[in-house]
């Protein structure tokens, strides 16, 4: 009840500061949306359906040529500050490649670890890893909620329910999504593939959504012509960030230019890390994000998405 009550009171406070800024002709352009510096940011302010109320911050740095990430800071239009991340991976470079990872690159089920220790089980020359994110809801057991690939080979080809979605490369390096009913008539074809949940856009339409609940989050879609948009959102923190709705990532991702999209593990597990180093040295990777679990300390998740260069 007390948490409530400060967290209402912190609402109630950033509305007075919000409507006084409204009604202050001299504070008018704290509201403004324009200035983006990047391309990534410019496509999010302007296509995103009126969902960012004002634009703090955005910046963006290069992995490898087709892998760019960007760090947006912005309050949302209903005034919440919310502190997102986006991974563009162009996979029509020949040199680029995406991964399904596993704790210690076992292939097992029923087992956990943390996203940066399974990227650097995976990490060596010849096939480096640029950035990770975490993959599939699961069990407390470590078994994931939906199928599961690993280099061309089924772990689990099985869903919970019917609204587990899956986000698949196929053989010949094609990214997709796919929903429940929609795995039979890929599944000869994958070659790596985690699950999600909820699907957030079909066929460039973002689809409705009964849950309104604001989350950390990560999200992944896919345009037409085999672009990779990875979205994370820090949440649960309320000045620094307090996550997205369904249908908020629904609207980025089509503001990015995504065609189909789903929701993947949200919450604590919410990681999003990027390879700092170009060697193999000790800390060569970075943790961009806020983890919720223990103040900023990652979560052993059960799988997740590795960005794979052979260069």
């Amino acid at each position: 009840m007390m948490k409530k009550l400060i967290y209402d009171s912190a609402l109630l406070l950033l509305g007075c500061l919000l409507w006084t800024a409204c009604n202050n002709d001299e504070d008018l352009t704290v509201f403004s949306t324009e200035g983006a510096k990047t391309e990534l940011g410019q496509k999010i302010i302007a296509g995103s359906d009126g969902y960012v109320g004002q634009y703090f911050s955005d910046s963006t740095y290069t992995l490898a040529p087709g892998v760019q990430a960007l760090e947006m800071k912005i309050l949302s239009a209903t005034g919440l500050a919310v502190k997102m991340f986006v991974l563009e991976v162009d996979l029509k470079e020949a040199h680029l490649t995406m991964k399904a990872s596993s704790p210690n690159e076992e292939g097992k089920l029923k087992t956990k670890q943390q996203m940066t220790l399974q990227a650097l089980a995976y990490d060596k020359p010849g096939s480096r890893i640029l950035a990770a994110v975490n993959g599939d809801f699961f069990a407390k057991d470590g078994t994931p909620q939906g199928i599961y690939y690993r280099n061309g080979t089924c772990l689990k080809g099985t869903m919970t329910d019917n609204v587990c979605t899956f986000f698949a490369i196929t053989k010949n390096k094609k990214a997709i999504i796919g929903s429940y009913d929609e795995y039979d008539s890929y599944k000869e074809d994958i070659q790596e593939a985690v699950g999600g949940r909820v699907r957030l856009m079909t066929n460039g339409n973002v689809l409705p959504q009964t849950v309104t609940a604001l989350e950390p989050r990560t999200a992944i879609g896919v345009t037409d012509d085999n672009v990779v948009y990875i979205l994370v959102a820090d949440g649960r923190n309320f000045w620094y960030s307090n996550g997205m709705r369904y249908a908020e990532m629904g609207a980025v991702m089509k503001a990015l230019g995504a065609k189909n999209a789903i929701n993947l593990d949200g919450g604590g597990s919410s990681t999003f890390i990027i390879r700092k180093i170009a060697g193999f040295e000790d800390g060569r990777f970075a943790i961009r994000n806020w983890p919720y679990d223990n103040g900023g300390v990652e979560r052993e998740v059960a799988n997740g998405l590795l960005v794979v260069t052979d260069n």
